[in-house]
C-alpha cells in the first residue's frame, strides 16, 4: 500500500541530506553535502567546506517530515520548509520573524558569502520568507538567485518525497516499524550519486561524508536492500562496482569517480547480491552482464590470497596499527593485533558462499561447467574450513596462523560458516548456543564483534560494537541451518533496537553499542576518545539502512 503517515520525522544531530541521483544529475567533483545539526532548524554543510547555518525564532517546531532531501514542519507563524532545488541549491522557507544566520550575520536579499574551497564557494540568500543556500563556481548571478527563490517549492517537496512516499509497506508493519522503514529507503536514496567520471551508471556511497567513494562490499550490501524498493538501482549499484574489475581480476575496495583507486581488496559478497537481484528480477540479462566479472573477480582471490597454499584465504595485513585490515572490512579488529598473516573463517566462508552464488548463477544461465568449477571450488573451501579452523577449546571457528597457532580473539568472523552453510550440525550448534551465552556473545544488543571475555572488548568500532551487516549475514546462517526461533529473536531484537535509537537520535548508526548503554553517536572509532582527534561513528549509515529495509521487507 502507498505510505502517507508515519513518515520519519525525528530531528536529531548528523542526518545526512543532499540531492540524490536518483532523482537527476548530481556531480561528485563538486560536492554539496550537509548534515543537521542538534538544535532543530541549524545545519552543517559538510562539503564543499564545513560551514554552520541556522534559523533564529523557530518555536514549537512540530515536524511532519524529515527526509535526506526535504524537510517539513509546522510553526506558529508558519511553516518551516527545506528542500533540495538541485545538485547545488538547497532552497526553503522560514516561519514569520525567523532569520536565517550565519557566524551572527544575519542572511538578507544580497547574496553573502559563506564559505570558499578551491573553486567552489557557498552562498546564502533570503527574501521575504524564501531563502536559499546555493554551492557554484563563484557567486550566483542574479538569474539563479531569481531561479531558486521563486521555485515552486511546494512542487519540488512533493517531487523528492515521492520516492519514499511511494514505499510498498509490508502489511503487518507497527508505525515505529514502518517510520523506520521509510527512514531506511530515505538513507539509500540520499546516498546515490549518478554517473560520473569512470564509473558510468548510477552508484551508491557508504555515505556522502566522509566516505564519498565506492566501496566493494558495501555496494553489495546496499543491493541486498535496494533491490526490495528500486530494482533497477539495485542492478545499477551492484553492475557499477563490478564493471571497475581490472582485466586481471582484482577488484579495488574502494573506487574514485576521478582518479586512482585503492590497492587492496575486500569481502567477496558480490555474487551474493547478483544472485539475490536475480532471484527477485528474474533478469538473466543482468546476470549475464555480471557473469565475467564476477569469475575474474573470484579468480584472483584464489590466486592471490592463499599465501600457504592451504586452500583458505588470508586477508591484507597493513602497517597502521589502528587499521591492520583494511581489506577485511573489520578495520581495526583485535584478531589483527598481531599484525601477521591469518586464516580467516570469515574471508573462507563469504569466498565460498560467493562460490555457491556463482555456481547459481551459471546454473541459471545455463552455463554447466561454470557451475561445476564453482561448485568444486566452494567444496574444495568448505573442507578446509572445517580441517583447519574449528577450535575444540572454543567450540567456534577461529583465526590461525601460519604456525598453526589459533589467535586467542573470538570474534563475530566465527560466526559466517553459518552463513555459507557448511558447518556441521554440532559446530552449527555450538555456534548458536554461544549467542545465548552472556559471558561471550549474548549481549543485549547482540552480536558484538568480539566477545566479551576475549580481553580486548571495548566500544571502539570493530573491537565490540554491534555490526548490522554481520548481524543480517548470521541470522540468514541461523535460518540455513534450522534455527528458525534463534533466527526470529536475532531479527526481533536488532529491529527493536535499531527503531528505539532512531526514535532517541534521529539517525541509523555506522554500529551500535552490544551492551546497549551507550547512544551510538558517543561510541569510540578508532580510538578516537584516547587520541584526541578521528571521527565519531557514522550517521545515516546506508548499509544499516538497506538491511534494515531488507530485513523489515523480506518474507
Amino acid at each position: 500500500m502507498s505510505n502517507g503517515v508515519n513518515l520519519p520525522n525525528v530531528w536529531g544531530a548528523g542526518q545526512l541530506m543532499a540531492f540524490s541521483g536518483i532523482d537527476g544529475h548530481t556531480d561528485w567533483s563538486q560536492p554539496f553535502v550537509l548534515h543537521t545539526d542538534r538544535e532543530p532548524g541549524s545545519f552543517i554543510i559538510r562539503l564543499p567546506v564545513e560551514v554552520h547555518f541556522a534559523f533564529t525564532r523557530l518555536e514549537k517546531l512540530r515536524f511532519r517530515m524529515i527526509l535526506g532531501d526535504t524537510i517539513e514542519a509546522d510553526t506558529a507563524k508558519g511553516p518551516f520548509l527545506a528542500a533540495f532545488l538541485d545538485h547545488h541549491a538547497l532552497i526553503g522557507q522560514a516561519p514569520a520573524g525567523s532569520s536565517l544566520i550565519v557566524g551572527g550575520q544575519t542572511v538578507k536579499s544580497k547574496p553573502v558569502r559563506l564559505a570558499q574551497h578551491e573553486k567552489l564557494e557557498v552562498y546564502a540568500v533570503a527574501k521575504g520568507r524564501r531563502w536559499a543556500v546555493i554551492v557554484g563556481d563563484g557567486k550566483p548571478s542574479a538569474q539563479r538567485i531569481g531561479q531558486v527563490l521563486t521555485a515552486d517549492l511546494d512542487q519540488v517537496i512533493h517531487d523528492r518525497a515521492a520516492y519514499v512516499r511511494g514505499v510498498c509497506v509490508p502489511k503487518g508493519l507497527t508505525p515505529e516499524q514502518t517510520r523506520l522503514l521509510l527512514k531506511a529507503v530515505s538513507v539509500m536514496k540520499v546516498n546515490v550519486e549518478a554517473p560520473c567520471g569512470k564509473i558510468s551508471r548510477r552508484w551508491t556511497t557508504p555515505d556522502r561524508w566522509p566516505h564519498r567513494h565506492m566501496w566493494l562490499w558495501d555496494s553489495a550490501f546496499h543491493t541486498l536492500g535496494m533491490v526490495h524498493v528500486d530494482p533497477e538501482m539495485a542492478k545499477d549499484a551492484v553492475l557499477a562496482m563490478l564493471e571497475q574489475t581490472r582485466p586481471d581480476g582484482f577488484l579495488p575496495h574502494m573506487i574514485f569517480a576521478k582518479g586512482d583507486d585503492s590497492e587492496i581488496t575486500q569481502p567477496p559478497l558480490l555474487g551474493w547480491a547478483v544472485l539475490t537481484v536475480l532471484d527477485k528480477t528474474a533478469d538473466l540479462e543482468f546476470a549475464r552482464q555480471c557473469l565475467p566479472h564476477l569469475q575474474r573477480y573470484l579468480e584472483w582471490d584464489r590466486v592471490n590470497r592463499d599465501k600457504n597454499n592451504n586452500g583458505i584465504p588470508e586477508w591484507y595485513i597493513e602497517g597502521n596499527a589502528l587499521c591492520r585490515s583494511g581489506e577485511s572490512g573489520l578495520d581495526n579488529s583485535s584478531r589483527f593485533d598481531r599484525a601477521v598473516l591469518l586464516d580467516a573463517p570469515d574471508f573462507a566462508a563469504w569466498f565460498c558462499h560467493d562460490y555457491q552464488c556463482l555456481a547459481a548463477i551459471a546454473d541459471r544461465l545455463g552455463e554447466k561447467g561454470l557451475k561445476r568449477s564453482a561448485a568444486a571450488n566452494a567444496q574444495r573451501i568448505a573442507k578446509a574450513v572445517n580441517k583447519l579452523l574449528w577450535s575444540d577449546d572454543h567450540g567456534m571457528y577461529m583465526d590461525r596462523d601460519f604456525d598453526g597457532n589459533f589467535v586467542d580473539v573470538k570474534a563475530v568472523s566465527g560466526f559466517m560458516p553459518l552463513f555459507a552453510n557448511i558447518a556441521p550440525p554440532a559446530r552449527a550448534k555450538s555456534l548458536r548456543d554461544h549467542l545465548a551465552n552472556p559471558s561471550t556473545f549474548g549481549t543485549a544488543f547482540p552480536i558484538p564483534s568480539i566477545s566479551l571475555d576475549s580481553g580486548t572488548f571495548c566500544k571502539d568500532m570493530w573491537r565490540g560494537p554491534t555490526w548490522i551487516n554481520c548481524n543480517y549475514m548470521v541470522c540468514l546462517g541461523l535460518q540455513r541451518n534450522g534455527f528458525a526461533r534463534e533466527a526470529a529473536r536475532l531479527k526481533k531484537t536488532m529491529l527493536d533496537r535499531l527503531a528505539f535509537w532512531y526514535e532517541k537520535e534521529g539517525c541509523l548508526f555506522e554500529f551500535y553499542d552490544s551492551l546497549d548503554v551507550t547512544s551510538p553517536r558517543d561510541l569510540d572509532r578508532k580510538q578516537r576518545l584516547s587520541l584526541g582527534y578521528g571521527m565519531a561513528p557514522i550517521s545515516d549509515y546506508h548499509w544499516t539502512a538497506a538491511l534494515t529495509a531488507a530485513l523489515l521487507m523480506d518474507k
